[in-house]
């Protein structure tokens, strides 16, 4: 039976979910659905061990038969159930075709002997190059050594990769990769990355506990990558984890070191800044490269832009930039904005190098994890051309903060395409600004810790999202980036619910992307703690307000008014629930009780005024509306309301002169109906006729929203003496005319 892929991680999930609930035999249920079409003898075998075990582990406890290991059999059962179910599953997959599962096929039958020969080079390594030091002090001649530095292959990145379950072979080899000192750090990151693909595409418990080992060896820019992979691998199986004592015990052993918790932070929040990116592409394109074509023409003709690469320009500043911007200060604000939530960890060069991943160097997918270096043959040779200016542009792209490692080397590839003179105008232009922001750094202490941490971290996620969003077989992958990150429900959040900052950091920064629902998971855990922030409160009351959850926004509201500080913020937030409710007598007393502090607070007046006239209460509607008024005079919509409250209570001249003033001012179809209404109560027919006529012109309502408004006023116009036979006339006349 061939499945689709989506159908098989969903028979997966439905596994998993019903193992972490304790309902096994729904569980094997579904893996036995699984397996349809899979014949492999072992696998069967396994199936039917572990059904029979639980048979009996369930007759034996239903005759009360003592069995002291009952509990350890149990589990024992369920991480069983796991574990084949995660080799059903990549067995399954690799029959839908899928390119990795070609790849991999090809791997299986060589690797065991491919991983047994790549630990025997590292092991020999290191007693190599001391044989050669030792031949060289005593001047033994026509010995040959080795001295190739060694690497991660493709095809060993591959091996670690797409290894579903590591045995002994595949330890030793990561052993070895860890320990030797004579593996470069951009070689191990590389195995890193190779081991974290490996865990999101199966679970391995082994794979979890060598992360680890690599992130307690604390090697710079290694154990970056390898916390990164262990926050995500947390996040997708966290509550798995709770089967599995040993990377508990040793995840308890990380959480001791104190800074352990700010790495997290570090990392989760640069995850959630990814998934931003989408976002950050569409608004530069539609906001900054729009204004930039506008006055492309402009700054054309003042710069001369067809001579802005010569010497003198790259090394002055142009007097004519501040005098451009004079004629467009929107684009430079947007502009420096959007540097300086690149310099936040914003990633704004998604969509400018989302092309530039087409180079053959691509083509090797470990590549899209190669950290950028100044000595690696890929960019050395791709840029020609003088050595000292060479040598200055890859330290500065090395050096280089806000640039990610995979659009590095497509910046090197590119500019290695380009013809001479342009490739050395350009590399003098980076290097300028190379130079600069190596002094900004110097002085915002960008390259120290833990700042330097932050932006390894920057870099390696942001390589992470290009591969994930940009590979040609990205539909192969899990896209972790796709994962909806609702913290507070996943085995992440147990791992961070004892650091407040952690979850605080996280919730204010789902606050500001407007990402609510998740941000409330946060907030309403962060505001069971003892002692809340009063802004953990506030943000998870308007949390609910967005979301349209006015009983919960009341809820916690109240609980934000009971401090001193922003009170009368939260009561006008309350008045603002009260009146969504439809509670009107609430509102109005809050609005009250608040006025007796803040006598001429407009928004307390207005919502007074509101709540009161839609009690049908219009003469002390009409004294707040007037207060408004006389406080805010430029407040043009206050005339609409004093305008209504007039003609209801028969002050047709004073609602005829506000009706007027609101004519003036851009007047809506309700507006026309409203002043029609008092002309028709002045009894000034034609003129009444003629607003009733421009209410329905446009498309905004049509007839028979006209005759139900017209129906719903009517006790008002009767009220002042309009004919009640005529009312049904007039759509009639409207429509004649």
């Amino acid at each position: 039976m061939m499945r689709s892929k989506k159908e098989i991680e969903k028979l997966s999930s439905d596994i998993h979910s019903l193992v972490h609930l304790n309902r096994l035999k729904e569980a094997l249920i579904k893996l036995s659905s699984l397996m349809e079409g899979i014949h492999i003898a072992d696998h069967t075998l396994q199936y039917e061990n572990l059904d029979q075990t639980y048979r009996m582990l369930l007759e034996y406890t239903f005759r009360s038969v003592p069995d002291p290991q009952r509990n350890k059999i149990y589990q024992s059962l369920r991480v069983s159930i796991l574990e084949l179910t995660d080799l059903i599953q990549q067995k399954a997959l690799s029959n839908t075709g899928m390119h990795i599962y070609s790849l991999k096929s090809v791997l299986e039958k060589e690797k065991e002997m491919a991983k047994e020969e790549a630990a025997r080079k590292l092991d020999s390594l290191h007693f190599d190059k001391e044989l050669a030091r030792l031949l060289h002090e005593t001047d033994v001649e026509g010995e040959e050594i080795d001295s190739t530095v060694p690497h991660i292959s493709p095809r060993l990145f591959q091996l670690i990769w797409l290894t579903d379950k590591y045995v002994d072979t595949d330890l030793r080899l990561l052993a070895t990769i860890r320990k030797t000192d004579e593996l470069p750090w951009y070689e191990k990151s590389l195995a890193v990355s190779a081991l974290t693909l490996s865990l999101l595409n199966c679970f391995d418990k082994e794979k979890f506990l060598v992360l680890i080992d690599f992130y307690n060896d604390q090697q710079d820019q290694v154990w970056q990558r390898a916390l990164t992979g262990l926050v995500i691998a947390i996040y997708l199986y966290g509550h798995r984890i709770e089967l599995y004592p040993a990377i508990k015990e040793k995840l308890g052993e990380c959480i001791q070191e104190e800074s352990f918790f700010q790495h997290i932070q570090m990392v989760l929040i640069q995850i959630l800044k990814a998934r931003e990116t989408e976002k950050l592409t569409t608004r530069f394109k539609d906001e900054i490269l729009p204004d930039v074509q506008k006055f492309e023409s402009k700054i054309k003709e003042k710069l001369d832009l067809d001579n802005l690469l010569a010497n003198d320009l790259i090394e002055d500043k142009n007097p004519d930039w501040e005098k451009i911007f004079e004629d467009s200060p929107d684009l430079l604000g947007k502009i420096e904005k959007m540097s300086e939530m690149q310099m936040e960890g914003l990633d704004l060069f998604m969509g400018t190098f989302a092309m530039l991943k087409n180079f053959d160097f691509f083509r090797e997918l470990s590549n899209w994890f190669r950290p950028f270096y100044k000595e690696n043959d890929t960019a050395i040779e791709s840029i020609q051309g003088d050595p000292v200016q060479r040598e200055r542009f890859l330290t500065g792209m090395e050096e280089s903060f806000y640039m990610c490692n995979s659009d590095k080397y497509s910046f090197c590839l590119n500019v290695g395409h380009l013809p001479e003179e342009h490739s050395k105008n350009l590399m003098g232009l980076f290097n300028l600004e190379a130079e600069s922001l190596h002094e900004i750094s110097l002085e915002d202490k960008i390259l120290h810790k833990p700042e330097r941490e932050n932006y390894i971290f920057t870099q390696y996620i942001q390589d992470l999202y290009r591969f994930f969003k940009l590979h040609p077989f990205r539909n192969d992958f899990r896209d972790i980036f796709a994962l909806d990150w609702d913290i507070q429900g996943s085995g992440l959040f147990n791992l961070i619910k004892d650091s407040p900052e952690v979850l605080k950091k996280a919730g204010h920064f789902l606050f500001e992307k407007e990402h609510y629902k998740e941000a409330i998971h946060i907030f309403e855990y962060l505001s069971t703690i003892q002692n809340p922030e009063q802004a953990v409160i506030e943000k998870l009351a308007y949390c609910y307000q967005l979301l349209g959850d006015y009983q919960n926004a009341l809820k916690y509201y109240k609980k934000a008014e009971i401090y001193e500080t922003n009170r009368l913020w939260s009561v006008k937030k309350i008045i603002f629930c009260y009146r969504k409710l439809n509670d009107n007598l609430s509102a109005l007393k809050w609005c009250q009780d608040a006025l007796l502090i803040a006598q001429d607070d407009i928004y307390l007046h207005t919502m007074a005024g509101n709540c009161l006239l839609d009690e049908k209460q219009f003469n002390e509607a009409l004294d707040h509306y007037f207060r408004v008024e006389f406080l805010s005079p430029d407040n043009k919509k206050i005339l609409r309301p004093i305008s209504w409250c007039c003609l209801v209570l028969n002050k047709l001249e004073l609602a005829q002169n506000y009706s007027n003033q609101v004519l003036l001012d851009e007047p809506s179809a309700h507006d026309f109906i409203n002043a029609g209404h008092i002309e028709l109560c002045l009894e000034n027919k034609s003129r009444a006729m003629e607003y009733y006529r421009q209410s329905v012109a446009g498309d905004e309502i049509s007839f028979a929203r006209f005759n139900e408004i017209l129906a719903s006023d009517s006790e008002f116009l009767l009220m002042n003496g309009v004919n009640e036979e005529e009312l049904p006339m007039i759509s009639d006349y409207l429509r004649y005319n």
